[in-house]
């Protein structure tokens, strides 16, 4: 009898944490962040493609020119780590491969409000918080 409440209380106890992680697909949206004085939008699609907006210039989603290559920016979310990861991937649209990727992590912090930090200078690794370099992102739609 003191397994079944021992395994009671722990599917409880999972049930309770899983149930305030951000549902897949929340990312989805047209966000709108600010850097050091300066705004800028980002745009994740359901297809999996993102959009950066800053200064009049825009980077990435399924066709752009990056540096005389006609590219296209996808991305993907991880839920499953802690916190959740995200990485923008540019691919060759020409030949599909791979050209770069930046790591990040995010943070749902509501349904209208994300956190993001990422990795820059072409360090392999990926921020493990938000202490350095974190924007916050606010749903514009």
């Amino acid at each position: 009898m003191k397994i079944l409440k021992k395994l009671c209380f722990a599917l409880a106890t999972l049930f309770f944490l899983f149930s305030f992680t951000a549902p897949e697909g929340e990312h989805v949206g047209r966000w709108k962040g600010k850097d050091k004085g300066d705004i800028g939008y980002l745009t994740l699609t359901s297809e999996g493609y993102a959009t950066f907006e800053f200064n009049g210039q825009t980077m990435g989603g399924k066709s752009y020119n990056h540096q005389g290559v006609n590219a296209a920016m996808k991305y993907t979310v991880n839920y499953g780590t802690s916190p959740a990861s995200i990485d923008f991937i540019i691919v060759d649209n020409k030949d599909n491969e791979e050209m770069g990727r930046l790591k990040g992590i995010i943070n749902m912090k509501s349904r209208n409000e994300m956190q993001m930090a990422l990795r820059f200078g072409g360090g392999a690794g990926r921020p493990t918080d938000f202490s350095v370099d974190a924007i916050v992102f606010n749903r514009v739609k």
